[in-house]
């Protein structure tokens, strides 16, 4: 009888990627400098920006949520009646106006519940991760924030998810607050390396949007994004010094953005019923991930292939002529 046919052994390696169902697209709204006690609060223009957000949505404040400075009496009094009644849905960073005789104490008081004692926080926002994080600290406080940024991108490295972070000190102004974001630097270029997409600011009264850029400032289409967007209801007074920007608007408004689990679209809409500037981007680590799994897939084709075509080979082989053992 003819001897049997070993059989063959294919051995391939696989990546699982296991999808976990998207959640529906979000819309929160964004803008710091906010509520300034001049005259009835209904008729401010912090009631006016208040009116464009629907009730019930995510609210993103980027800093400075009352003036002259943002006391306990002038937080219930101004930022209460207007913004106030988004509270419970509500993320907010401190600026230089929340911090009172150098304290966030009443600030936190007001927004804590998210912030669990501190001016800075991780939260998933849909698909989702929002980062706030506290841009009037210095020295040995920036660094603990700066420890905790880089240990919590460490956390979700390669999970796929979208970043979008706020703080209110705007890195890139064309404002005449330009620079007082310098000390962010390091934040910003550990975001730039964890493939954040987005990040949001004040401090500069006035709204203006930027082309993406890298972690050393530099234009570049896979860079971070960010928005100044100082516009929530206290006194436009600064002025753009240059062309730098993609989009620069001196009116009130909120910006109003998509975030999607791949993908994200950005509106600013301003309290005359303008929409100044709109757009959309896919998010940088979902299209990582998507070569990622491309490359993978292509590799386990070609292995695939060349087992099938090893197998073919081995079944269409001549088989040795069986010995015959004489009687």
């Amino acid at each position: 009888m003819p001897s049997a046919r070993p059989p063959l052994i294919v051995v391939v390696s696989l990546f699982a990627f296991v999808a976990t169902p998207a959640a529906a697209e979000l819309k929160v709204y964004a803008a710091g400098d906010i509520a300034e006690c001049a005259g009835e609060p209904a008729a401010s223009p912090a009631a006016a920006t208040a009116r464009l957000i629907p009730d019930g949505a995510t609210v993103l404040v980027l800093g400075d949520t009352a003036y002259p400075i943002a006391d306990p009496a002038t937080l219930h009094a101004c930022y209460g009646p207007t913004w106030g009644r988004f509270l419970a849905t509500t993320y907010a960073v401190p600026g230089n106006h929340d911090y009172v005789g150098g304290s966030p104490k009443a600030f936190l008081d007001y927004f804590g519940s998210r912030n669990r004692g501190r001016t800075w926080f991780r939260a998933a926002l849909g698909d989702w991760w929002l980062i706030g994080l506290d841009s009037q600290i210095r020295g040995k406080a920036l660094d603990r924030e700066l420890g905790w940024l880089e240990h919590q991108l460490a956390a979700i490295a390669g999970d796929g998810r979208c970043i979008v972070a706020l703080w209110h000190h705007a890195l890139f102004s064309t404002g005449l607050h330009s620079g007082d974001g310098d000390p962010m630097k390091p934040a910003w270029r550990a975001l730039d390396a964890a493939g954040a997409d987005l990040v949001l600011s004040g401090h500069d009264h006035f709204y203006e949007s930027f082309e993406p850029r890298d972690a050393d400032g530099q234009p570049r289409a896979t860079g971070i994004r960010e928005f100044v967007v100082g516009t929530g209801g206290a006194h436009l007074t600064d002025l753009s010094l240059s062309r730098r920007h993609r989009d620069f608007a001196r009116v009130y408004g909120v910006l109003e953005l998509e975030l999607a689990a791949d993908r994200y679209r950005w509106s600013f809409h301003t309290v005359d019923g303008d929409v100044r500037d709109r757009g959309e981007a896919p998010c940088r680590r979902t299209q990582s991930m998507n070569r990622t799994a491309a490359a993978t897939r292509a590799v386990t084709t070609s292995m695939l292939a060349a087992s099938t075509a090893a197998g073919a080979s081995t079944a269409n082989a001549p088989r040795p002529a069986g010995t015959i053992t004489p009687r």
